[in-house]
């Protein structure tokens, strides 16, 4: 599971430092730099912190999805480098302007969120949370921060740092990483609150299944 992850995740963050050795340096200055740097700070914890702090009983991630992420992932690494360094020329102040500002705070939020919520998931494994009535052996309500909003909250962070983000780059790179964000993780989030419905009887019927108060 962890050398799994860590394949199909680290095209992003190689891609992206292949981009910076090979920057325009007439173009690449302090607002490329700062917008780069989130993209790799998320992906340092998703390609090699996170697969490092998976438990043993961690799953094994198929070869399908394996594969089918790691094409994306070389494909989108490339275009979110190669965008920042090669291609964007922002003004000299953009790191000052409202919109990084927004951006980056946004970006910071959801990387909080995101972090916050996968430290929740990987407790219930260590037998936090709440135990299905249906099942008293495998499966916990993930309880605390924004699970108690929407049932993923991990994926809920996720979409905020990449609008964050999008906001930021203010091109339409970012925006198109933020679209295939919300294609893929939305659907699985409404899957897994469905689920989590059938397989819980006491589930909590405030939460929403990904966008608090509203999905």
């Amino acid at each position: 599971a962890k050398l799994g992850w860590f394949v199909f995740e680290s095209p992003n963050l190689i891609l992206a430092a292949w981009s910076y050795l090979h920057r325009d340096e007439a173009l690449f200055h302090h607002a490329n730099a700062a917008l780069l740097s989130m993209f790799c700070i998320h992906y340092i914890n998703r390609s090699v912190i996170y697969p490092l702090c998976m438990s043993r009983s961690s799953r094994p991630v198929p070869l399908a999805v394996a594969v089918s992420g790691w094409s994306y992932c070389m494909v989108n690494g490339y275009l979110q480098g190669q965008s920042l360094c090669q291609k964007e020329v922002y003004p000299e102040k953009y790191i000052k302007s409202p919109r990084f500002l927004v951006g980056a705070t946004i970006f910071i939020i959801g990387l909080a969120i995101n972090l916050h919520s996968d430290g929740i998931l990987r407790a219930l494994k260590s037998g936090g949370g709440i135990t299905s009535t249906n099942n008293t052996n495998a499966y916990r309500i993930p309880r605390g921060g924004f699970f108690e909003l929407v049932s993923c909250a991990n994926y809920f962070g996720e979409i905020c740092e990449w609008a964050g983000y999008a906001v930021a780059c203010n091109n339409l790179a970012a925006l198109s990483f933020l679209a295939f964000t919300c294609s893929n993780l939305i659907p699985r989030a409404l899957s897994h609150h469905e689920w989590y419905l059938q397989k819980f009887n006491d589930y909590p019927l405030q939460r929403r299944a990904i966008i608090p108060f509203i999905l």
